[in-house]
């Protein structure tokens, strides 16, 4: 079952979550990649998860996703509330997603 996340990107802003090998074997905690760019329009975003993703990794990646693209859209790469997106040098802006496993508060 799709998570309401990705319904969300894929249906309400028509962005689906695309499997692509981007070749980062030796980084296997990379689960994927946002693309994102400024246009007279909006913005415009490419969202690559790496094939095979799955389950809770899929769905918390998605949340993930959702939740930095809407905050590009509505406060920039650069603003206050930037998430650490870097600028590429075609001029989009990317931000790397990795799966990190932390210890329990308690």
């Amino acid at each position: 079952m799709t998570s309401a996340a990705e319904q969300k990107l894929t249906h309400d802003y028509g962005w689906p979550l695309e499997e692509v090998d981007f070749g980062r074997e030796d980084e296997p905690d990379v689960g994927g990649c946002l693309l994102a760019r400024q246009v007279p329009t909006g913005v415009q975003v490419r969202i690559v998860i790496r094939p095979g993703l799955a389950g809770d990794d899929r769905d918390t990646f998605a949340a993930w996703a959702l939740q930095l693209v809407e905050r590009f859209i509505e406060h920039g790469p650069e603003g206050p509330q930037a998430d650490g997106w870097q600028k590429r040098s075609d001029g989009d802006w990317q931000l790397w997603g990795r799966v990190h496993d932390l210890p329990p508060l308690d």
